[in-house]
């Protein structure tokens, strides 16, 4: 009876302590990973630089106030005074282009940041769902070193007792041998991985002790929605809008017309016996000898043609990667599937089979030790299946811009 109370009391405190752990999600990851300041500061920093340009374009000149005092011959008696207001202005359309152009630039600096935060995103779901496969692997050799260590016990009492041979309780001290230093290689892969995880999310991940999740992603979407997807991807939006951006600028610099500068002002013209006063005009304009903006014009040209090639090689590349990533998702989903279905299946029903028959005298410790490292064998491989398919579909939602409604 006290060992049943005390049974009861191991459940109770291990109940607690489990409720106590707190279990990281991939959306808290996300959330914890794209809240840090520094990949805000980044995001926004993109964006202001971007609306500088905007409100630099939007800005005209400053006008200039000018004086001007004459006296001929250095005789004070015959004054002339000139106080002028000027202002540049554009007749040519140029600053209007700029202005589109900088505006598209913002919408691009946008998207570029959405581009960014896209790939960050990837990164921390790669690396959450890495460590999630070393710590279901750290757990299943965990169960197997559990029943390996059961049995060793048990077989170390029947060896004192002197009813099992050497070579049996030899051969299952090195088998609990080599699964021991299997698991804690398990769980030094699962704490370099968490490591990793920990380095994109902050300080806040080391409250957490476990991780939660599904490995087996869901099913893809078909060809045809993840094709009309493909065209929301901010790397790809980016591109064409400042090829568009870019094109604009050409446009602006291969308008000649220089900008007019018109001046307004008061002329006051003082002699011995009188002063006068009267109105003042001026206008000027610089005369496109020598620059013609022609190097101007040919930089935003090629920079628009750079644009627009990149824009086309993606997107071309990203068409001919989405069939591939979506057959690899469906591939390794089926065979995961499949082989959690039948072969995981049936090492669990073997196991059960052969400790009855162990029990029975039926079979030896062999067979036995045989049917636990098989089991161990069926799980990670179906966890390295299932690990496969959840990374090709990262991928391929990170291709796509995300999961396809």
């Amino acid at each position: 009876m006290y060992r049943v109370y005390s049974a009861i009391g191991l459940l109770m405190l291990t109940a607690v302590a489990t409720a106590q752990q707190k279990t990281l999600t991939e959306n808290m990851a996300l959330q914890l990973g794209l809240a840090r300041d520094p990949v805000q500061q980044r995001v926004e920093g993109k964006i202001v630089q971007a609306q500088s340009d905007v409100i630099a374009s939007q800005i005209r000149p400053n006008p200039e106030l000018s004086y001007e005092r004459e006296a001929l011959n250095n005789d004070e008696d015959h004054v002339e005074q000139k106080l002028v207001v000027s202002q540049q202005f554009d007749f040519s359309g140029r600053r209007a282009l700029y202005k589109e152009a900088a505006d598209l630039h913002l919408d691009a600096a946008r998207h570029e940041s959405a581009a960014w935060l896209a790939d960050l995103t990837a990164d921390i779901r790669e690396r959450y769902y890495a460590a999630l496969l070393q710590q279901a692997r750290r757990d299943v050799y965990g169960k197997t070193q559990q029943r390996i260590d059961v049995l060793s016990r048990a077989l170390q009492k029947r060896r004192n007792e002197g009813d099992v041979s050497l070579y049996d309780y030899q051969r299952v001290i090195t088998e609990r041998a080599a699964i021991e230093a299997e698991a804690v290689n398990s769980q030094l892969d699962f704490d370099l991985a968490w490591q990793s995880l920990w380095i994109l999310l902050g300080d806040d991940t080391y409250s957490f002790q476990s991780l939660s999740g599904t490995l087996l992603p869901d099913r893809p979407a078909t060809l045809e929605q993840l094709a009309a997807a493909l065209d929301q991807q901010p790397a790809l939006h980016q591109l064409r809008i400042q090829s568009e951006a870019y094109s604009l600028q050409q446009r602006a610099e291969s308008k000649i017309f220089p900008e007019v500068t018109l001046g307004l002002g008061l002329k006051r013209e003082e002699t011995d016996n009188r002063s006068d006063n009267g109105l003042v005009l001026n206008a000027s304009i610089p005369l496109p000898v020598s620059n013609t903006r022609r190097d101007k014009q040919a930089r935003s040209e090629a920079q628009s043609k750079v644009t627009q090639s990149e824009y086309q090689l993606a997107y071309e590349r990203a068409h001919a990667e989405l069939r591939s990533l979506r057959n690899q998702v469906v591939q390794y989903r089926q065979r995961a599937t499949g082989f959690r279905e039948t072969p995981v299946r049936h090492t669990h029903e073997l196991i059960e089979v052969t400790e009855a028959y162990y029990r029975a005298g039926e079979i030896g410790i062999l067979e036995l030790l045989d049917a636990y490292r098989g089991e161990l064998e069926a799980e990670l491989t179906a966890l390295e299946l299932e690990h496969r398919a959840r990374n090709a579909s990262i991928n391929l939602e990170h291709l796509t811009g995300g999961p396809a409604q």
